[in-house]
């Protein structure tokens, strides 16, 4: 194989393709009209949640304890003016975008049967109904365990939410009553818990969570996204430089040339893993610049520069092993259109395969290592962690050999593919058999 052929080849092929507007769009201008996109949709999204209106009805309010009562003690009340207090409708964990979602409304339900209340859910009167036990108030005071009930509408994403939310009042309520309970016989607040744990999570100031559980999915979702951005930047330069060549004729110009069937393979090769690999700079590019605006937000870094970069170097052999498979199918396809088809079996074949990297618990193992794609996808995910547990090296070489593998075999059928006249001109194949036929049909005619 003469390098100098090869080099030829790939710099031509490459140089068509910057040439071409529409895939210089898809590998550069999508990007930067995508990342916005996102982040709008998703600041969209927590506004509608933080704005929506929950109405929740309370059938017997009139059971629940009263403000104000007089004597030592008294048990909190659960509605103040036909409101939740705000020390209970607040939520634990402002992480969670669902906890702070919706503006609870209350409004007071006449006592009726479960029946008529879910005539009432149906008709999305309300989005929750609470129910309190008559007599709940006296009960207390009694040392009884009256009943709560909850009821929502089932299937349904706003009765949810307000399911959730009221729960998550209720339960800071009971904590608060049991609370109340234990100081009217002289206890501890905490006597029901004669153990301490605690939680390493708990120390942490509400901004370094934050940070940790938006680097945790960052860690899963970058390698995922690089993932589908070089197989775009590998998809369409591939079909361009296989089947558009066919339908454009100039691959039989290519055919004739001094060049071996092999050296052309090895060009378009490295043209279309160039574009590949190129995708995922420039998107690694643009997630720095979009990291590097969320920093602002937060104290503590949520990404090492020097991760992000190991990174990019590790999807290296993802660039390489899906140009390789977008060629191979590529040459089989008589038109552009006929190659977006072939190439649907690469979603197929990648995204579980990198869905699979995502899953919980999944880490690069000595049986991980050698599934391909997952396991680069498990290397890059490792490089982005910030773990103290020592990077598990040994693993590396057989991701190493899996992967060039794939490739190589990837590489092979393309070659075998570029040997067949029969694949490279299915085309010409086509139209001389529709004209023999027609030539076979006019002797039968005469």
């Amino acid at each position: 194989m003469r390098r100098a052929v090869v080099r030829l080849i790939a710099v031509r092929e490459a140089r068509d393709q910057f040439r071409d507007r529409r895939t210089m769009f898809l590998i550069l201008g999508l990007p930067v009209l995508m990342y916005p996109l996102f982040v709008g949709v998703g600041t969209v999204f927590v506004s509608m949640l933080k704005g929506k209106q929950l109405v929740v009805g309370v059938v017997g309010a009139e059971h629940l304890p009263q403000p104000g009562r007089p004597g030592p003690h008294p048990y909190p009340p659960l509605l103040v003016n036909d409101r939740f207090p705000d020390s209970l409708a607040a939520p634990d964990t402002p992480e969670d975008p669902e906890a702070v979602a919706g503006r609870l409304t209350v409004t007071r339900l006449a006592p009726a049967a479960d029946a008529a209340l879910a005539e009432l859910l149906a008709a999305r009167e309300v989005d929750a109904v609470v129910v309190v036990e008559p007599g709940l108030a006296d009960r207390l005071e009694r040392g009884g365990r009256p009943v709560v009930r909850v009821l929502g509408r089932e299937g349904e994403e706003n009765s949810k939410l307000a399911v959730r939310r009221v729960m998550g009042v209720l339960r800071k309520w009971t904590d608060a009553v049991k609370t109340t309970r234990f100081a009217r016989h002289n206890l501890p607040a905490d006597f029901d818990s004669p153990i301490e744990v605690r939680d390493p999570q708990s120390g942490k100031p509400t901004d370094k969570k934050l940070a940790d559980e938006l680097r945790d999915v960052l860690v899963k979702v970058i390698p995922l996204l690089l993932a589908m951005w070089v197989l775009t930047g590998a998809i369409y330069p591939a079909i361009d430089m296989t089947a558009g060549e066919k339908e454009r004729g100039t691959m039989e110009t290519l055919l004739i040339s001094p060049a071996e069937r092999t050296e052309i393979v090895a060009g378009k090769f490295l043209a279309v893993a160039a574009l590949a690999f190129g995708t995922a700079v420039w998107n690694v590019l643009l997630m720095v610049i979009a990291v590097g605006v969320a920093q602002v937000l937060f104290p503590y870094p949520l990404l090492s520069l020097a991760g992000l970069a190991a990174c990019v170097i590790a999807a290296l052999p993802v660039a390489l092993l899906l140009a390789a498979g977008c060629i191979t199918l590529g040459v089989f396809a008589r038109s552009t259109k006929e190659g977006n088809y072939y190439m649907v079996p690469m979603f197929f074949l990648v995204l579980p395969l990198a869905y699979w990297s995502m899953a919980p618990g999944i880490e690069l193992d000595g049986r991980m290592s050698w599934v391909p794609i997952t396991n680069a996808l498990l290397v890059q995910q490792r490089l982005l962690s910030v773990r103290p547990d020592p990077f598990p090296w040994q693993h590396v070489p057989a991701v190493v050999l899996s992967m060039s593998a794939c490739i190589g075999l990837a590489l092979w059928a393309a070659v075998v593919q570029f040997r067949r006249e029969a694949v490279l001109f299915r085309e010409a194949e086509q139209g001389r058999g529709l004209l023999l036929f027609g030539r076979r049909a006019a002797k039968g005619a005469e």
